[in-house]
């Protein structure tokens, strides 16, 4: 499981690399939207002929969905992740769980990326990204270890903050 020796920097990294491969794969399907645009005579001869047009609408979505993971790989990229923080902050990694046992939740507060899963060193465990615009992320927000929490789940449930980094 998950313990003070995880390593934020490293889970970032891992994090990094799932934003980068996200954005080849848009890439790659841009170019094949693109491509078909191109190829698709412009006339249409009949009214049922809407290939071309659901290719550049298609083109443009990944075209802008490229330009969000850009953004996103930058600010990654330039995040600076703090040290040794004393409340839950942006940048830190957080678990909670019972009050008197170990966490069993992880998650990476970070501006960008929420919703994503990063696999732990090893494998021993998930960390979900969240971003400051999330419920959990405001319950959390300043929270200090062993603080309690409710989370606004359906139905709203009580955990603790077990771990900090």
């Amino acid at each position: 499981m998950l313990d003070a020796g995880t390593d934020k920097r490293i889970l970032l990294a891992a994090l990094i690399v799932q934003v980068e491969a996200k954005l080849a794969e848009l890439r790659t399907g841009y170019e094949a939207a693109r491509d078909a645009v191109l190829s698709t005579p412009h006339v249409m001869k009949s009214k049922r002929e809407v290939f071309g047009q659901e290719s550049a609408y298609l083109a443009n979505a990944l075209a802008l969905n490229i330009q969000e993971r850009e953004l996103e790989l930058r600010t990654l990229r330039n995040f600076r992740l703090p040290e040794n923080p004393r409340r839950v902050v942006l940048g830190c990694m957080v678990g909670l769980g019972p009050e008197d046992g170990e966490a069993t939740e992880f998650y990476f507060f970070l501006p960008v990326c929420g919703g994503m899963e990063v696999r732990a060193q090893g494998g021993e465990g998930t960390v979900r990204v969240i971003t400051g615009r999330t419920p959990i992320a405001k319950a959390l927000l300043g929270k200090n270890l062993g603080d309690q929490v409710a989370l606004p789940t359906a139905p709203p449930r009580e955990t603790w903050v077990r771990f900090l980094q």
